[in-house]
């Protein structure tokens, strides 16, 4: 009876897709002036991320992925893409958002190509964090 309950539970869960996390991105730039977003969808450059953001004069760019496997999923060429960036002193990260339920988390890329939580948030992706965390409520 209790696997049955557990079961039923889990297809409560509202499961993501980046579609759906990019849904959220834009209504959140068009929410805030000082924000700018754009989905890049690039079949000539290998392994760059899905998202150029600008908000209140930071850039970075966000890989999404709604996914709970090893490493997110991310190919070799987003990994080295992610590297390559940072090693550059750019900012990038990867919003991961697999259920609705528990919220984004932001993940980086670090060598020797493992993905990580974030260990310091900058505070304009933490205001769009936060703000995401309120769409569960």
């Amino acid at each position: 009876m209790m696997g049955v309950q557990l079961l039923t539970s889990h297809r409560a869960k509202k499961r993501l897709s980046e579609k759906k996390i990019w849904s959220y991105l834009n209504q959140f730039q068009k929410e805030n002036k000082e924000a700018h977003f754009t989905r890049i969808e690039s079949s000539t450059i290998n392994g760059i991320p899905d998202v150029y953001c600008v908000f209140k004069g930071y850039s970075f760019w966000l890989e999404l992925k709604a996914n709970v496997v090893k490493n997110c999923n991310m190919s070799k060429f987003q990994m080295v893409w992610h590297i390559n960036n940072k090693r550059a002193g750019g900012n990038c990260f990867i919003l991961n958002w697999p259920l609705l339920e528990l919220g984004p988390k932001l993940l980086e890329v670090r060598e020797p190509s493992a993905v990580v939580p974030v260990s310091t948030v900058p505070v304009p992706v933490l205001h769009i964090l936060l703000w995401l965390e309120d769409v569960i409520l």
